[in-house]
């Protein structure tokens, strides 16, 4: 691993931490550039912003739960035992970090308009996509909605719980799962 790299993965750990001690609010870039021994300018010469650094990093921790979706998606299961499995596993990658850090996720998803950057987003909606298709095949999703017509039914429903509290969400996600399943029977 060379300097540069070496730098990088200081500040992309040390910034992980302090996302898991702190509130965002509560984080600065000389706070983060101490920690990780380089200097400011050398943060701002990888990442544009402090949002930037954020959102970088919390999407990274997050980055291989949407290739656990995809197998999960393409296997055996049918619609509703994927749809379980993939809730679950959310679940649990999700309790694997402090509530501090699933606050400054949750905080950033739905405070932050540049959060998920396009690719991220593409992603996200071939796997939404692909978990259609598979109800359709099945009967599960009734045959006259469209991929359009999921894709605003799932938009409404991640907006709606933008403004949930992570605990809250938490404890609801099976009558949540129940809903959104039924509801496209």
């Amino acid at each position: 691993m060379n300097q540069t790299e070496k730098k990088q993965q200081a500040i992309l750990k040390t910034t992980f931490h302090l996302l898991n001690e702190k509130e965002i609010k509560d984080i600065t870039i000389e706070e983060i550039a101490e920690l990780a021994e380089v200097s400011k300018v050398t943060i701002f010469k990888y990442y544009q912003n402090k949002n930037h650094l954020m959102n970088l990093v919390i999407m990274k921790a997050f980055e291989s739960m949407s290739k656990e979706a995809g197998d999960i998606i393409h296997s055996d299961l049918n619609f509703e035992e994927t749809y379980q499995t993939i809730i679950d596993m959310e679940l649990r990658q999700v309790q694997r970090y402090s509530s501090i850090f699933q606050k400054n996720f949750m905080t950033q998803y739905s405070e932050n308009p540049e959060f998920s950057d396009e690719t991220s987003l593409n992603t996200q909606m071939a796997l939404y996509f692909d978990l259609f298709e598979k109800g359709q095949k099945e009967g599960k999703i009734a045959a006259d909605l469209t991929r359009d017509d999921f894709f605003f039914i799932t938009s409404i429903f991640v907006e709606g719980m933008k403004g949930i509290d992570v605990d809250t969400l938490f404890k609801r996600t099976p009558l949540i799962s129940r809903f959104y399943i039924n509801g496209f029977a």
